[in-house]
């Protein structure tokens, strides 16, 4: 059984590798779902990029949007030029219920890009309202963040077919283990450091390419206390989770 916990492991580390400074934006290659739609207006449309959520230290998170117009509009930043899309990373700070423009890129009728702005990290906070309350709500339902199917585990708890994990920005839960203060940490690892995390064989964990990029989760209250739970991410709906020296299949 070990043995068999050993391939799936590896097959789930077979992932691109993207490094971010701060956070975590999981790489998944499912183009079928790049996009989904939340407002559609009669001059524009909106969309969020489903594998674009980056999880960063004390409760910020940003995510790329897309903003089609139904015609093309003069563009400040380019004087004589059109755009026609706009790509968004919103970031926002889900503690204070704030949020900012983190980046901007215009794209014309081609969808050939016409401006690119730099990353801002000092960029203006702007409270929630209303409309921007709905993006924030459309990032925190991207993956990782939501409910999970246990579909195999290694304890069992498999067979339980209520067995969940459910992972929120106030709220991480294992089956019946909860705690409201879960701490969502990047980290781009080696083999051998998440063996050494993990308390298992490097030799069992065959990781391609070298480093592998995986959401490490904090508890500091509950009945989940002072233990590090990884996730990796095979696609927007399956996962595998090593929680308490188990290992967790997952599918949304």
């Amino acid at each position: 059984m070990r043995h068999f916990w050993f391939y799936i492991l590896a097959a789930f580390c077979v992932l691109p590798s993207a490094v971010y400074s701060q956070g975590l934006s999981m790489p998944i290659p499912d183009h079928a779902k790049e996009w989904r739609r939340i407002n559609t207006g009669q001059d524009s449309t909106i969309d969020i990029g489903v594998s674009t959520l980056v999880l960063e230290p004390n409760g910020i998170l940003k995510a790329k949007f897309r903003i089609e117009l139904s015609k093309a509009e003069d563009a400040p930043e380019v004087p004589g030029s059109k755009y026609k899309t706009q790509l968004l990373t919103i970031q926002f700070d889900s503690k204070n219920k704030t949020y900012r423009t983190f980046e901007t890129t215009l794209l014309d009728s081609s969808d050939k890009i016409i401006y690119a702005s730099e990353p801002n990290p000092s960029a203006r906070w702007k409270p929630l309202i209303r409309s921007s309350s709905t993006y924030f709500t459309a990032a925190t339902d991207l993956p990782p963040l939501g409910l999970w199917k246990v579909t195999s585990a290694t304890d069992g708890q498999a067979a339980d077919p209520s067995a969940s994990v459910t992972m929120k920005l106030d709220r991480f839960q294992v089956g019946r283990n909860t705690c409201s203060l879960p701490s969502y940490e990047s980290a781009t690892m080696t083999r051998e450091e998440l063996a050494k995390l993990t308390g298992l064989s490097p030799n069992g964990i065959q990781t391609s390419p070298e480093k592998v990029n995986v959401l490490k989760i904090k508890c500091d209250s509950g009945n989940l206390t002072s233990e590090t739970h990884i996730l990796m991410l095979r696609s927007v709906d399956r996962a595998i989770l090593l929680s308490g020296g188990s290992l967790f299949a997952l599918e949304r």
